[in-house]
Parts: structure tokens; C-alpha cells; sequence
């Protein structure tokens, strides 16, 4: 009964590519080999250290509903940072319960991602922006130890701390109008005392799309390119086990939901329309995964019909009611930065995704296979 579904399953494990990041410390090491210097000096981006933080109320004062901004689930609350202050800072340094976090931003390569900044047998880490870039990357420099990291893999690649990492944090990519709707008692990132331009970007802009964030304009070299996706796409990069994910956010918005394997994960993309964001879930629910597919707006299960809730992952109506899957957190980056540090991803859409004949919405009866429907 299950063995067109084992027969899937095996053959989109022989195509998926193999984990890419950096293994050795000679590979890391060798970014050293092609940092491009920049007419930007250490300390010239000043990183903000000891934030302050407004309330929505007030954050609503100075912000536009169309404002791009990031938000980060720390331990004691969500944090709303604006890209409009984050563009002129790269790096938010947070202490939390004598925790450090790192919240970092590379408008260069679009990309954001948030760090555990607390290194065993070290302490905690301060960042600034060194100057330096790797394929349009930000390169960070620690207070500590003078190590150099880059901001995309949130791994040394120089000095004292060489091959040390930082876990990530739960982040969104997001704008204001719908940030400030699901997280109303949020805290939101103040502008610091400066005479930055915060309601100018000096790189374009994300709500007009004659800017450096939708051109094919590439301002630093990239060791590699692919045009499977225009450079800028912006996509949400997850690192799984054996498996790096690159997903076309703007595909699964319009769609909804697409299923997928990775590895020997089942997964599903969904767009919270509230949020306006994709979630990444596993959907192996029972001994089988799950297939999705959303219409008129609801998302449902194509094994029972139950409604999902594209938040939380969880079955809001139906027999699966109260279930939950588990949910995977990445990055943002454009297309052209996570391709080129990371050229043996996989990518959705592409071989991975379950195919479209696979997925219907007529009830599929009990002795019918979950793909097949036969």
C-alpha cells in the first residue's frame, strides 16, 4: 500500500546534494583567501550596544506600515527591530540573563540572522562590523579575541576562535503593518542618539522596486553564481541535518503550502498569512507523512481533511485536532549569497517538491495510499 511512497522517498534521497557548509578548518580558514576590502573601516559601522526599546505604541508613531522589519523570539520576549535602524548598525548586541545575543543584518546580501553569542569557556561575545566582505558578506569582528566571523554562517574563520559557531535564533522577516498586529505588547528597537538618516536607506529601498534590493546589480564579486533564481530572490535558508534548504519565499506565499523532502525529512512550507511569513514543519505526523495544500484560504491535511493552523503547525478542526508538528527556523538571505557560499543547497521549488499530481483534495478513502489515492 505504501510503496509508491517509499519509492519517492528513495529516489529524492539519491538527488538531494550533500551538506555544503564549511567542514574543515582549512576550508573555513580559506575564506581568508577572498575577503574584499571596501572603503569601509572597523568601527566605521557602529554596531549598537545596551538597545533601548519602545513600546508598539509608540514604535507606531515613527513607523510606516510598509517598513520592513526583523523579528527575533528572545528568552525574555519578542523584539522588534526596524531595517531602517538596522541598516545603519548591521549589529544589535544583546544581554539577556547574563546571555549574550548577536541580532545581525548584512543589507548588502539580505541577510539576517541572530546568534547565541555566548561561547563556552569564553564568555560573551561583542560584534562589530570589520570592513571586510566574502561574497558581498558581511565579516564580524569580536571585541574579545579579535576573531573574524562571517555574518552568514555565524562561524569564525580567523584568529583565537577559528572554527567556532553560534546556534541561531528564531527570526522573521517581516514589515511593520503585520508585526505590530500579532505582537502588540512586543518591545521594538529605539533609534539610537545619532544623526543617521533612519528614514533614509543609502542602499535603496524594500518598498520601491527601483532599488538595489530587486536589480540584478552585484556591487562585490561572488565566487559563484546560478541562474535558477534571480540574484536577489529572497529566500528562507534553513541548515538541516545533512541537508542545506534554500526556499523561494515569494513561491510559497503563493501557493501556501508545499510539501517536500530533505534528507530523510518530510517537510512542508506554509505562508502564515497573518505574519506574512513562511513556517518550515515536519509533517511526518503518523508512521507517513502528511501531505497540505491549501484552498480557499484554508489549509488541510489531504489524509483526513483537517484544518491547520499555518502559525502554529497545529489541527484546529478535524479528526487530527490538537496535533502539532514541529517547526525548523533558518535565515534570510538573497539568492546570490546563499548559493555562492552554499552551492550544493537544494532548493524549492526544484527536485524535492512533491509533484502537483500528487495533491488533491478529494477524500482519500482507507485503503487508499496517500499519494496514489488508489
Amino acid at each position: 500500500m505504501r510503496t509508491l511512497l517509499l519509492t519517492l522517498l528513495l529516489s529524492l534521497a539519491l538527488i538531494l546534494p550533500a551538506y555544503a557548509k564549511p567542514k574543515t578548518i582549512t576550508q573555513l580558514s580559506a575564506i581568508n583567501d577572498y575577503l574584499v576590502n571596501t572603503s569601509i573601516k572597523h568601527g566605521a559601522i557602529p554596531s549598537i550596544y545596551n538597545p533601548t526599546y519602545i513600546p508598539v505604541r509608540d514604535a507606531d508613531l515613527i513607523m510606516d506600515r510598509n517598513d520592513v522589519v526583523f523579528i527575533v523570539n528572545l528568552p525574555n520576549g519578542i523584539a522588534i527591530y526596524p531595517q531602517k535602524i538596522m541598516v545603519w548598525h548591521q549589529i544589535v548586541n544583546e544581554t539577556i540573563n547574563d546571555i549574550a545575543y548577536a541580532i545581525t543584518y548584512c543589507p548588502i546580501t539580505g541577510t539576517l540572522a541572530a546568534y547565541n553569542a555566548t561561547i563556552p569557556g569564553v564568555g560573551n561575545l561583542l560584534f562589530d562590523i570589520e570592513g571586510e566582505l566574502y561574497d558581498g558578506n558581511s565579516v564580524l569582528i569580536d571585541r574579545n579575541t579579535g576573531s573574524l566571523w562571517l555574518q552568514e554562517l555565524g562561524m569564525a574563520f580567523n584568529g583565537p576562535l577559528l572554527g567556532r559557531g553560534m546556534p541561531t535564533l528564531e527570526v522573521y522577516w517581516t514589515h511593520w503593518e503585520a508585526a505590530q498586529r500579532v505582537f502588540p505588547t512586543a518591545k521594538v528597537l529605539s533609534p539610537p542618539k545619532s544623526r543617521k538618516a533612519y528614514g533614509r536607506d543609502p542602499y535603496g529601498s524594500y518598498v520601491h522596486k527601483d532599488s538595489y534590493y530587486y536589480n540584478e546589480t552585484v556591487i562585490y564579486h561572488m565566487q559563484r553564481r546560478d541562474s535558477r533564481f534571480p540574484k536577489k530572490t529572497p529566500m528562507l535558508c534553513l541548515e538541516l541535518p545533512d541537508t542545506l534548504v534554500g526556499i523561494d519565499i515569494n513561491y510559497v506565499k503563493e501557493k501556501g503550502a508545499v510539501n517536500f523532502f530533505a534528507g530523510n525529512l518530510a517537510l512542508v512550507a506554509m505562508h502564515d498569512p497573518k505574519l506574512d511569513v513562511v513556517r518550515v514543519f515536519d509533517r511526518n505526523i503518523w508512521t507517513d507523512p502528511f501531505l497540505f495544500v491549501r484552498k480557499n484560504g484554508v489549509i488541510r491535511d489531504l489524509q483526513t481533511l483537517s484544518v491547520w493552523d499555518p502559525i502554529a503547525g497545529t489541527a484546529t478542526e478535524g479528526n487530527m485536532k490538537g496535533a502539532k508538528m514541529k517547526q525548523y527556523f533558518g535565515i534570510y538571505s538573497m539568492w546570490m549569497a546563499w548559493y555562492s557560499i552554499n552551492p550544493e543547497t537544494m532548493v524549492i521549488p526544484g527536485p524535492g517538491e512533491v509533484s502537483e499530481k500528487y495533491l488533491s483534495m478529494e477524500p482519500i478513502g482507507e485503503a487508499k495510499d496517500p499519494i496514489t489515492r488508489k
